[in-house]
């Protein structure tokens, strides 16, 4: 297993990205943090996954939820797949493996959700 903390340098609030493998991207900015705002329970931000491009599989103690504002996609949790697109919320239990996929011609923007008071609380672990 590879570990890797890389959200970490998000909490400062820039927007990120980070390289998964030699072709796989995504983006993401937090938006509600205890580092950042006045939030002591709960982390916020939009991702943002560019045409055939995938968060590839990974797993964290939290939940967590998406919500699909823009382009298509899927999502697969815990070996089960399922469409998604403009409007489509889907929760993740704690310590499942998922990822998500951008299935469509334009970028796969989503929102998503997570307790603890920042990204310095999870570890994420990408399987090899």
């Amino acid at each position: 297993m590879n570990r890797s903390s890389s959200k970490k340098a998000l909490a400062n609030g820039k927007r990120g990205q980070t390289k998964r493998s030699r072709k796989r991207f995504f983006y993401w900015k937090t938006l509600v943090s205890g580092d950042l705002t006045q939030s002591e329970a709960l982390t916020m931000g939009i991702a943002k996954i560019p045409p055939n491009e995938a968060l590839r599989e990974h797993r964290h103690l939290q939940e967590e939820i998406y919500l699909v504002l823009k382009g298509t996609g899927s999502v697969t949790i815990d070996g089960k797949t399922r469409p998604v697109g403009p409007g489509t919320s889907v929760f993740i239990p704690g310590n499942v493996v998922h990822s998500c996929e951008n299935t469509g011609e334009g970028d796969l923007r989503f929102a998503y959700v997570f307790p603890g008071n920042s990204f310095e609380e999870g570890e994420y672990v990408f399987d090899e």
